[in-house]
């Protein structure tokens, strides 16, 4: 299974900007004049540290990753994951939603010779000792990095910044939850 955002950035690493968290790669976003930006209000418009985040605010965009070639990818998936879906790629207030589009292939069906099983580990085996580049310990498959931040998210808790974590006390305060709680969280 691969799940990866046709951008230079996923929204949500957007919105963990925002908040103080991990900064955007430089050129990440651009706004309505074209230009290069990574400020998360770009594409948020402006906002208050512990406020919401909407994106019918803001005056950008998320850059495609892959410059053309990754332009032309972005351009289908939204075609296929928005508009065959029924979600829609576009159009006046239209509702926010990522449409998903899957296909799934059956390898008993398309590989009875079990070909796929041993190439696919011949192929990972090769590419995972390929020599890495300076400054990186090694080369990593799509879902190693995820499966490492989940063991060590799990052993030593998930950090937060302080303008997420006013967002979620914000959040909890608006529908109930009581001071005693939200103070048992925190501590």
């Amino acid at each position: 299974m691969l799940d990866f955002a046709t951008s230079i950035v996923a929204e949500g690493k957007v919105l963990v900007a925002s908040r103080g968290g991990k900064k955007l790669p430089k050129g990440a976003l651009i706004d309505l004049e074209g230009n290069l930006s990574e400020d998360p209000a770009v594409l948020y418009g402006p906002h208050q540290p512990d406020g919401p985040r909407d994106y019918s605010q803001g005056k950008g965009a998320i850059r495609a990753f892959g410059e053309h070639k990754g332009s032309g990818l972005a351009l289908i998936c939204e075609l296929l994951g928005g508009a065959l879906t029924g979600t829609g790629a576009t159009a006046p207030n239209r509702r926010f939603a990522n449409g998903m589009l899957a296909f799934y292939i059956d390898p008993r069906r398309v590989d009875p010779a079990n070909f796929f099983d041993a190439e696919m580990a011949r192929y990972i085996d090769y590419f995972k000792n390929t020599k890495p580049v300076a400054g990186v310990d090694q080369v990593l498959i799509p879902g190693e990095p995820e499966t490492r931040m989940r063991a060590e998210r799990t052993r030593n808790g998930v950090p937060l910044p302080d303008d997420t974590w006013a967002a979620i006390v914000s959040t909890a305060r608006e529908v109930g939850v009581s001071e005693a709680n939200i103070q048992r969280a925190a501590s």
